[in-house]
């Protein structure tokens, strides 16, 4: 018992120490006379004075009595310190004073066994005491605006999208909204449920959310190296967005259009690694046949994602706006306009799995891929791995249906995103990437099929 207690004591004083340690070191243009609060010894006795009010309501039967006694004393030496600092205008920072607040409540979490969270929150207060420059000099790169920009990325994912029903509609839905009266007329295209205000306006998000991560990347990284890793962070969640995203960019910034196609190219990428993860959850077994297809095709794009990547090195990247400041990453219309082809291509896939008794089962499952691959690869890829599982489907089949999902993706990426709204040079770049990794593709899958 008394062993414990010694141990409680001596971490108390380790854990004050160390943040005493880090208040008193001298700081790059700070004079340490006005910015230190107390010394090392101080806030070893602070988290000492804690652990031992502590002690002593164990000790004495008390509940809080003494805990609260030395709060109230170290918060009354706290105030009184600080205002004689402020009065004097030699500091008017409060960093110090909570970092003494914590380093009391330390000392009695040491004492009461909670050892580890002491230790964690020792580890996560130095990290915010460290920070104070580093924070300032990001600080320096941000404006009011651009908390504005903040403010409404937030209301378009926070407030607007759980408002609106995820659930699809169908055209007659829409057309029952506007007509009182039953419809005389039904046909399966008509009742055919594709538009999901939710998944619509998830996109609308996603999109806005690549622009802004992109832009914030920029701020902290540099632009280069933002639209790279903007392109890879948005592949996690949708390429389709991102690809969206950098085509837009790509006309209104024609200078950055090497970065904007490796970042492009990099998003897909992130796309088959996404591919294969959900493979091997649902199906290992499917990772025999997909995995060496899925490479190839991951290789080649990635290869022309770091050539346009080393080429944009050569570039002279330019911010737009006034003065060659940044412009605002809250670009809503393109987003609406880029969803809006998803939903045709949506309503296309839907179409196409109306007739699918009239194909034959194998024909079948590849013409879903690529119907299904017009608008997501996921889902395509969940289904197929799930269907080999049971054994109802062949693994060749499967993974060929995935990897046909995925050229059709990367197919619509390029034709209806890329080249049919982005600029010309960008559009090349991009198809160049596309049709390497696509014909790689194409090849595989036909010997595999060949050679079965």
């Amino acid at each position: 018992m008394e062993s414990s207690i010694f141990f409680a004591l001596v971490l108390a004083l380790a854990l004050g120490a160390v943040i005493g340690i880090e208040r008193e070191l001298p700081r790059h243009g700070v004079d340490p006379a006005k910015e230190a609060f107390w010394g090392i010894r101080s806030y070893w006795l602070i988290a000492l004075l804690g652990a031992m009010t502590t002690w002593l309501d164990a000790t004495l039967g008390e509940t809080h009595l003494w805990k609260l006694v030395g709060f109230a004393g170290i918060t009354l030496f706290i105030l009184i310190q600080y205002s004689y600092d402020a009065f004097r205008r030699e500091k008017v920072g409060v960093t110090s004073e909570y970092a003494a607040l914590i380093t009391y409540f330390l000392g009695i979490m040491v004492m009461t066994g909670h050892t580890v969270m002491s230790v964690i929150t020792t580890v996560l207060t130095l990290i915010v005491l460290s920070s104070k420059d580093r924070i300032q000099d990001w600080l320096e790169r941000f404006s009011r605006r651009e908390l504005g920009d903040t403010l409404k990325f937030a209301v378009i994912a926070l407030v607007a999208l759980p408002l609106l029903p995820d659930q699809k509609f169908s055209v007659m839905d829409f057309l029952g909204y506007i007509s009182e009266n039953p419809l005389p007329w039904s046909h399966p295209i008509l009742t055919l449920k594709f538009f999901n205000p939710y998944s619509v306006w998830f996109f609308v998000v996603i999109m806005t959310g690549v622009q802004y991560t992109g832009y914030i990347l920029a701020r902290v990284m540099g632009d280069r190296g933002g639209i790279v890793a903007s392109g890879a962070v948005g592949g996690m969640i949708s390429s389709t967005a991102t690809t969206a995203a950098m085509t837009d960019k790509s006309n209104t910034h024609p200078n950055n259009r090497n970065a904007y196609a490796a970042a492009t190219l990099a998003s897909s990428c992130i796309m088959f690694i996404r591919v294969v993860l959900i493979s091997a959850f649902v199906n290992p077994a499917l990772l025999s046949t997909i995995t060496i297809p899925a490479t190839a095709m991951f290789i080649a794009l990635a290869g022309s994602a770091y050539y346009y990547y080393h080429q944009s090195k050569k570039d002279r990247l330019i911010k737009t706006g006034e003065n060659g400041e940044y412009e605002s990453p809250f670009q809503i219309v393109p987003a609406l306009q880029f969803a809006g082809i998803v939903v045709a291509i949506k309503f296309l896939s839907g179409v196409g799995q109306i007739y699918r008794e009239y194909i034959p089962q194998e024909a079948y499952n590849y013409i879903l891929g690529a119907i299904s691959g017009l608008a997501d690869v996921d889902a395509i890829t969940q289904t197929m791995a799930s269907d080999s599982a049971s054994g109802t489907l062949p693994l060749l089949i499967a993974s060929s249906t995935i990897l046909i999902a995925v050229i059709s993706n990367n197919i619509v990426k390029w034709f209806l995103i890329a080249g049919a709204k982005g600029e010309k040079w960008f559009s090349r770049a991009v198809m160049t990437g596309f049709w390497l990794s696509i014909i790689t593709g194409a090849i595989i899958i036909g010997m595999m099929n060949f050679m079965a």
